[in-house]
């Protein structure tokens, strides 16, 4: 018996539940969006849903919406229809009350406030069936109270207006209670004094100064450290439990005037759309997904709140992540994910992208909300330990004369203008793959007499347009000196009539060129029989495209090269003390004129390049899809 995929069981208004044709099926399945309820900005799921006309909606009054903070998308469809069914049953409540079905200003008034008072219902209800063990902070119980103060106000001045009974304790005492109730709405105000009591008979109103977020911080933080002390979780045996072993979702934390993460998030997002890249949407869009991994594992709290336990935490529930997104199960949550891996069967995350990766992202967009709110880094000197299972970054392997020589031939007999330059352009430059194959004409210059440098900038206008190149760091910007042999062979010269056109415009006219561009060598490696030996990968070291640039530094360190200068060549920062920071941070004519001239491997046939027409190279392009077998 062959069981379908489950299904959701509720159908909507509108829906037919006849199947549909098959192209409409694709259609829908291409164009899914959040499902019901729901909309999305970025990683943040907001529920939304219309005040049915029955119920006093009309076009004018805005959906009620809520945010549901960053979670997976099946947490949030679980919590859009739980939500949902509450507000229907708030709905059918409305809808039999005073004067709902009224069509005049008073009723449209009325379904504003409604809806007010709605939100703030739903709004707890959210908190319950969210987090059902977390304490509702004060601060939050605070707003609701001001949001249905208010509402019970403008109710009983409402009806002294149409002459119907009214509370004449309430109407009496408006300003005040309407100051009151805008106190406990004030972000500033929430963790301030009470206001003293008034007398009914009271001729003035005395309201509470204004308190700053820092004063609010330093005044409650001792209070809030020696509540803490007071209930040190412990275990079976009375041992203190160290504070990244708690559950962080719903550990006690200080009070906070500050954003949650998942607020912070999408202006942390915008700030790094603004440097762009040509990678940027993949950036971002990894980000945001790394950052909702966050939220979920450690929870959704003020920014100041966070604590390095809280990244300690993270790292001890990461260590069991799959390192291949493809074999992780879409279907599964990411506490299903951890859980799964716990026996290691599939390859953990490699020290370098649980650290460079995950880390970083989430100290970065925490600590971007540090100038706007006014407190101090909260990670500031803190030491996290990586477990063991990550592994190591893997280290490059030289590349024998035989092996380089290999190499340069199946670049030769590919035709390919990117096979057969990039290697020589990381043999003789020292440069890193991804800047290289960014090359255009107007990149390559005399900087001197017979002295030739190429440079890529971050910033570089593309057909008309000024966009920005993926350059890893500033001192890969500066220029750097070609080798006399690429002007002998006549590749200077063509590259210089390309103008502003790429030089490996196979590789740029991709989707992903950085991307691409690895492993487009990869395969010209594996092509030349440059694979892993016995014992090699498991010990994190291989032959590959950063060999070539590691080769040219240990050339230069033995053809006596200045430290210094090797380090500029390379686009490395220009010195290790205050020292050899003073001086130009590019080579100098001299030191140009030493680079350009470097001897050559006698071991390598360089022979190889001698002869080739760059033009009829340029025109041969790429073939999509594996090589035909011979």
């Amino acid at each position: 018996m062959r069981v379908s995929r489950p299904v959701h069981l509720t159908v909507h208004v509108g829906v037919s539940p006849e199947a549909s044709n098959q192209a409409e099926a694709a259609t829908q399945k291409r164009a899914r969006g959040p499902g019901a309820y729901l909309a999305k900005s970025g990683s943040v799921y907001i529920f939304q849903i219309k005040l049915p006309k029955t119920s006093g909606g009309t076009r004018a009054l805005p959906p009620l919406r809520l945010s549901l903070g960053a979670c997976s998308h099946r947490r949030a469809r679980l919590l859009a229809d739980l939500l949902a069914a509450k507000a229907r049953v708030m709905f059918d409540a409305m809808r039999h009350g005073e004067g709902m079905q009224d069509e005049d200003e008073d009723s449209a008034l009325r379904a504003l406030e409604a809806v007010m008072e709605m939100k703030g219902e739903l709004k707890a209800y959210l908190r319950m069936i969210d987090h059902s063990d977390a304490p509702i902070p004060v601060e939050e119980m605070q707003k609701t109270a001001g949001i249905r103060d208010l509402v019970g106000l403008n109710r009983e001045l409402e009806r002294q207006a149409r002459g119907e009974p009214f509370n004449e304790l309430i109407v009496g005492h408006a300003d005040m209670l309407r100051q009151s109730a805008i106190a406990k709405l004030s972000a500033s105000s929430v963790l301030s004094e009470p206001a003293p009591l008034q007398v009914p008979n009271a001729t003035s109103v005395t309201v509470a100064p204004p308190v700053s977020r820092a004063d609010v911080l330093h005044r409650d933080s001792a209070a809030e450290a020696q509540s803490h002390d007071e209930e040190m979780p412990r275990d079976a045996q009375g041992k203190l439990i160290p504070a990244f072993e708690l559950d962080r979702r719903t550990v006690r934390r200080l009070k906070s005037v500050q954003p949650k993460l998942s607020d912070v998030i999408p202006t942390y997002i915008a700030g790094r759309r603004l440097s762009g890249g040509a990678n940027i949407a993949r950036d971002l869009a990894t980000a945001q997904s790394r950052l909702a991994l966050f939220i979920e594992l450690i929870g959704d709290h003020p920014v100041d709140t966070y604590v390095p336990a809280d990244l300690q935490a993270f790292v001890n529930h990461m260590q069991y992540w799959p390192g291949d997104n493809n074999q992780r199960d879409p279907d599964l949550t990411p506490w299903q994910v951890i859980e799964d891996n716990r026996d290691l069967h599939l390859k953990p995350l490699a020290r370098k992208t649980l650290d460079e990766g995950y880390l970083a992202v989430v100290k970065a967009a925490i600590r971007s909300a540090i100038t706007a709110g006014g407190f101090s880094d909260p990670f500031a000197g803190a030491k996290i330990k990586i477990p063991k299972t990550a592994a190591s970054p893997r280290k490059a392997t030289p590349i024998g004369t035989t092996k380089m020589n290999g190499l340069f031939r199946a670049g030769i007999e590919s035709g390919l203008m990117e096979d057969i330059m990039l290697p020589l352009l990381g043999h003789l430059t020292s440069r890193r793959l991804g800047l290289l194959i960014h090359l255009r004409g107007t990149d390559i210059r005399e900087q001197y007499p017979d002295v030739w440098v190429g440079q890529v900038t971050r910033l570089s206008n593309v057909n008309g347009t000024w966009t920005t190149i993926p350059v890893k760091t500033e001192d890969s910007e500066r220029y750097f000196v070609l080798h006399d042999f690429l002007k002998k062979i006549g590749f200077i010269d063509w590259a210089v009539g390309q103008g502003s056109n790429f030089l490996f415009p196979n590789i740029m006219n991709l989707k992903d060129p950085s991307k691409s561009g690895s492993s487009y060598m990869q395969r010209l490696f594996a092509k030349a029989g440059i694979k892993p030996r016995s014992g090699e990968e498991s010990n994190g070291r291989r032959e590959v495209f950063h060999s070539l640039r590691s080769g040219n530094i240990q050339d230069m360190r033995e053809s006596g090269v200045d430290p210094r200068e090797r380090r500029v060549q390379a686009g490395h920062s220009a010195g290790v003390d205050e020292h050899d920071l003073y001086g130009f941070d590019v080579a100098t004519e001299k030191e140009a004129r030493k680079l350009k001239a470097l001897s050559l491997d006698p071991e390598i046939d360089y022979s190889l390049f001698e002869g080739l027409d760059f033009d009829a190279i340029a025109k041969r392009k790429r073939k999509a899809g594996p090589a035909k077998r011979k």
